[in-house]
C-alpha cells in the first residue's frame, strides 16, 4: 500500500490540477461572453445599427508587423489634421479613398485600441448633436480586414485649416479592436470615397 504522506501529496496535486482546469474553463467562458457582448452589445437598442465591411490602406500590415507595415504605407498614404466641434478638438487623420465616412475615437472609448489617440467629446462641443440617418440608424459597426470599430453618429462643425469649415456627420467610435488601431500613427480615418460608401446623407465629405 502507498504511504499516507504520499497519498496526501497525490490528492493535493490532483486538487491543484482540477482547480487550474476549472479556472481555465471559467476564463474561456468569460472570453466567449465578452466576444458575444462585442457582437451583440447594440442588439437591444431601439434604433437600427448599420453594419459594414470595408478595406483600408493600413489594413494590409500583417499581425505582429504593424510598425514595419506602417513604414511602407507611409510612402503611399496621406495624413492631415482637422478639427471637430466648438471649440475645436484637433485630430490627425488618414485620408482614405476606399471609405466614405469620417471616423474618430469617442471619449466614451476606454479599450486599448483607443487609448493612444485623441478622442472626440460631444459633451465638450456646443455645436454637437446626435444623428439618425434616413434608414433609422443611429450607430454602426464596421469590420475591416484586420479589425472592427463600433460607434454612434454625430453631427458637428468640421474644419480643415482655419478657413474650410462645414457641418458634417461622422462616427464617434466607442469600441475599436486592439489590432490594428492601437498601433496606427493617426487618430482617425477621413473617408473620401463616393457617397454610396457613406452611412447616409451628410456623412460624405466630398
Amino acid at each position: 500500500s502507498r504511504p499516507e504522506g504520499c497519498h496526501n501529496q497525490v490528492l493535493s496535486i490532483t486538487f491543484t490540477t482540477a482547480m487550474k482546469l476549472a479556472a481555465a474553463a471559467l476564463l474561456a467562458a468569460s472570453l466567449a461572453v465578452a466576444a458575444d457582448a462585442w457582437r451583440l452589445r447594440r442588439s437591444s437598442e431601439s434604433s437600427k445599427v448599420a453594419l459594414r465591411h470595408e478595406a483600408l490602406l493600413f489594413a494590409h500590415a500583417k499581425k505582429g508587423r504593424y510598425a514595419e507595415g506602417m513604414k511602407r504605407i507611409h510612402k503611399t498614404a496621406y495624413w492631415g489634421t482637422m478639427s471637430l466641434g466648438t471649440p475645436p478638438q484637433p485630430f490627425k487623420v488618414i485620408f482614405d479613398t476606399g471609405s466614405g465616412n469620417l471616423i474618430v475615437p469617442s471619449s466614451d472609448c476606454t479599450v486599448p485600441g483607443c487609448a493612444p489617440h485623441k478622442k472626440y467629446s460631444h459633451t465638450a462641443s456646443s455645436t454637437s448633436s446626435a444623428v439618425i440617418n434616413e434608414n433609422g440608424e443611429s450607430s454602426s459597426e464596421i469590420t475591416f480586414g484586420t479589425g472592427q470599430i463600433a460607434g454612434n453618429f454625430f453631427r458637428d462643425r468640421l474644419c480643415i485649416g482655419d478657413s474650410i469649415c462645414i457641418d458634417s456627420s461622422f462616427i464617434a467610435a466607442d469600441k475599436e479592436t486592439t489590432e490594428p488601431f492601437q498601433e496606427i500613427p493617426f487618430d482617425g480615418i477621413m473617408g473620401l470615397g463616393f457617397k454610396d460608401l457613406s452611412m447616409g446623407k451628410g456623412f460624405n465629405i466630398i
